[in-house]
């Protein structure tokens, strides 16, 4: 029985990193953060890019990474905050147009922390619904690219039925 939930978490988790990656490559558009990079942001792209400001830092002498969202246009009506590649994946929802989450770490990742993702499912009053993607670094190193993507309802809803229990 705890062999079978076990692989049923698995299941669960491979199919929210399977629909997290298939959202992100099928996406209308794909923009870098203007602030992780010189180059400017397109213009049609300038919504998004001006709207939200979302990092991951590592902060080495406590193990804890800081996670910052936050929404210029005060539009955002939920946010699913997710951090993939754990052991079980990190999963915590905010109703608000900023905030920062203090996560706890044992220590570095064994392959660097590209191999847990930091992602942003946000519902907004303008843009609709909306993914976001970065990764942690140490606060030593430059912010990486935010990938910014627009969902669609049904990749939504398989969203929202993934949730994890409380």
């Amino acid at each position: 029985m705890v062999f079978w939930r076990k692989k049923s978490i698995m299941a669960i988790e491979l199919t929210t990193v399977a629909l997290v990656l298939s959202t992100i490559a099928a996406v209308s558009f794909l923009q870098t953060d203007e602030q992780a990079t010189s180059h400017p942001c397109p213009e049609t792209h300038k919504l998004f890019c001006n709207s939200f400001f979302v990092d991951a830092v590592y902060e080495p002498e406590n193990n804890i990474v800081k996670i910052t969202y936050s929404d210029n246009s005060k539009m955002t009506s939920l946010v699913i905050l997710e951090i993939l590649g754990m052991e079980e994946t990190f999963h915590k929802e905010f109703s608000q147009q900023s905030f920062v989450e203090i996560v706890q770490f044992d220590s570095v990742p064994k392959y660097g922390w590209a191999t847990m993702p930091v992602t942003f499912f946000l519902e907004h009053e303008e843009l609709g619904l909306v993914g976001l993607k970065t990764e942690i670094h140490p606060y030593d190193e430059p912010k990486p690219k935010v990938i910014y993507s627009k969902i669609s309802h049904s990749d939504w809803s398989k969203l929202l039925s993934l949730k994890p229990e409380s």
